[in-house]
Protein backbone atom coordinates (compact mmCIF):
# COMPACT_ATOMS: atom_id res chain seq x y z
CA UNK A 1 0.00 0.00 0.00
CA UNK A 2 1.27 3.44 -0.91
CA UNK A 3 1.36 5.02 2.59
CA UNK A 4 2.02 1.90 4.68
CA UNK A 5 4.99 2.22 7.01
CA UNK A 6 4.91 -0.78 9.33
CA UNK A 7 2.84 -3.95 9.45
CA UNK A 8 1.22 -4.84 11.82
CA UNK A 9 2.85 -2.27 14.16
CA UNK A 10 2.00 -4.37 17.23
CA UNK A 11 5.50 -4.19 18.72
CA UNK A 12 6.78 -0.65 18.92
CA UNK A 13 9.69 1.10 20.61
CA UNK A 14 8.22 3.52 23.16
CA UNK A 15 9.65 5.73 25.92
CA UNK A 16 9.10 4.01 29.27
CA UNK A 17 9.62 4.72 32.95
CA UNK A 18 13.18 4.07 34.18
CA UNK A 19 13.53 0.56 35.54
CA UNK A 20 10.95 -0.99 33.18
CA UNK A 21 11.58 -4.72 32.78
CA UNK A 22 10.38 -7.28 30.27
CA UNK A 23 6.86 -8.35 31.25
CA UNK A 24 5.93 -5.09 32.98
CA UNK A 25 2.57 -3.53 32.12
CA UNK A 26 3.16 -0.23 30.31
CA UNK A 27 1.09 2.83 29.45
CA UNK A 28 2.51 5.48 27.13
CA UNK A 29 -0.09 8.02 26.03
CA UNK A 30 -2.89 6.05 24.35
CA UNK A 31 -0.73 2.90 24.12
CA UNK A 32 -1.32 0.13 26.64
CA UNK A 33 0.75 -3.00 26.41
CA UNK A 34 3.43 -5.19 27.89
CA UNK A 35 7.17 -4.57 27.73
CA UNK A 36 8.83 -7.23 25.58
CA UNK A 37 12.26 -5.87 26.52
CA UNK A 38 13.65 -3.88 29.39
CA UNK A 39 14.34 -0.18 28.96
CA UNK A 40 17.31 0.34 26.61
CA UNK A 41 17.49 -3.37 25.64
CA UNK A 42 16.95 -5.17 22.34
CA UNK A 43 18.24 -2.37 20.13
CA UNK A 44 16.02 0.28 21.73
CA UNK A 45 17.49 3.69 22.53
CA UNK A 46 18.14 4.50 26.18
CA UNK A 47 14.79 5.02 27.91
CA UNK A 48 12.77 3.06 25.34
CA UNK A 49 11.49 -0.53 25.39
CA UNK A 50 9.76 -2.72 22.84
CA UNK A 51 6.08 -2.76 23.88
CA UNK A 52 3.57 -5.33 22.59
CA UNK A 53 0.29 -3.52 21.89
CA UNK A 54 -1.91 -6.13 20.20
CA UNK A 55 -4.89 -8.06 21.61
CA UNK A 56 -3.00 -10.70 23.59
CA UNK A 57 -3.97 -11.46 27.18
CA UNK A 58 -1.57 -11.92 30.09
CA UNK A 59 -1.48 -13.45 33.56
CA UNK A 60 -0.91 -10.78 36.22
CA UNK A 61 -1.36 -10.41 39.94
CA UNK A 62 -4.41 -8.12 40.29
CA UNK A 63 -5.45 -6.47 43.54
CA UNK A 64 -9.15 -6.55 44.44
CA UNK A 65 -12.26 -8.59 43.76
CA UNK A 66 -13.21 -9.28 40.14
CA UNK A 67 -16.92 -8.93 39.36
CA UNK A 68 -16.80 -10.84 36.09
CA UNK A 69 -15.43 -10.69 32.55
CA UNK A 70 -14.54 -7.19 31.45
CA UNK A 71 -13.78 -5.83 34.94
CA UNK A 72 -11.60 -2.71 34.47
CA UNK A 73 -8.02 -3.04 35.70
CA UNK A 74 -5.93 0.04 36.49
CA UNK A 75 -2.16 0.47 36.35
CA UNK A 76 -0.44 1.70 39.50
CA UNK A 77 2.81 3.01 38.03
CA UNK A 78 6.32 2.17 39.15
CA UNK A 79 7.29 4.30 42.15
CA UNK A 80 11.00 4.49 42.80
CA UNK A 81 12.17 0.89 43.18
CA UNK A 82 8.70 -0.67 43.38
CA UNK A 83 7.34 -2.64 40.43
CA UNK A 84 4.17 -1.47 38.67
CA UNK A 85 0.97 -3.08 40.00
CA UNK A 86 -2.51 -3.75 38.67
CA UNK A 87 -5.71 -3.11 40.67
CA UNK A 88 -9.46 -3.10 40.06
CA UNK A 89 -9.57 0.22 41.94
CA UNK A 90 -8.58 3.46 40.19
CA UNK A 91 -5.72 5.09 42.08
CA UNK A 92 -6.00 8.64 40.80
CA UNK A 93 -8.82 10.89 39.67
CA UNK A 94 -12.27 9.36 39.11
CA UNK A 95 -11.73 9.69 35.35
CA UNK A 96 -8.66 7.42 35.41
CA UNK A 97 -8.66 5.31 32.24
CA UNK A 98 -8.33 1.53 32.71
CA UNK A 99 -5.10 -0.12 31.61
CA UNK A 100 -7.00 -3.25 30.62
CA UNK A 101 -9.90 -5.61 31.32
CA UNK A 102 -10.19 -9.06 32.84
CA UNK A 103 -10.80 -12.09 30.66
CA UNK A 104 -12.15 -15.32 32.17
CA UNK A 105 -9.90 -18.38 32.15
CA UNK A 106 -11.26 -21.29 30.12
CA UNK A 107 -13.87 -23.12 32.19
CA UNK A 108 -14.13 -20.37 34.84
CA UNK A 109 -16.74 -17.67 35.46
CA UNK A 110 -14.26 -14.80 35.51
CA UNK A 111 -15.38 -13.76 39.01
CA UNK A 112 -13.18 -13.66 42.11
CA UNK A 113 -14.25 -12.63 45.58
CA UNK A 114 -10.70 -12.61 46.96
CA UNK A 115 -8.74 -9.46 47.53
CA UNK A 116 -5.87 -10.38 45.21
CA UNK A 117 -4.55 -13.12 43.00
CA UNK A 118 -3.58 -13.97 39.47
CA UNK A 119 -6.05 -13.01 36.75
CA UNK A 120 -6.05 -12.94 32.96
CA UNK A 121 -5.90 -9.34 31.72
CA UNK A 122 -6.08 -7.94 28.21
CA UNK A 123 -4.62 -4.45 27.76
CA UNK A 124 -7.16 -1.92 26.48
CA UNK A 125 -6.64 -0.68 22.94
CA UNK A 126 -7.75 2.86 22.32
Amino acid sequence: MKNEYMRPAAEVSLPVVAGTKSGDPVRVGAFRGVAATGAGEGGNPTGNATVVTDHRSYLYEVEGAIGGPGTPVYLIPRNGGTAPRLSVTAQTAPNDVPWGYTVPKVGESGQRAGTSGVAVVRPAQV
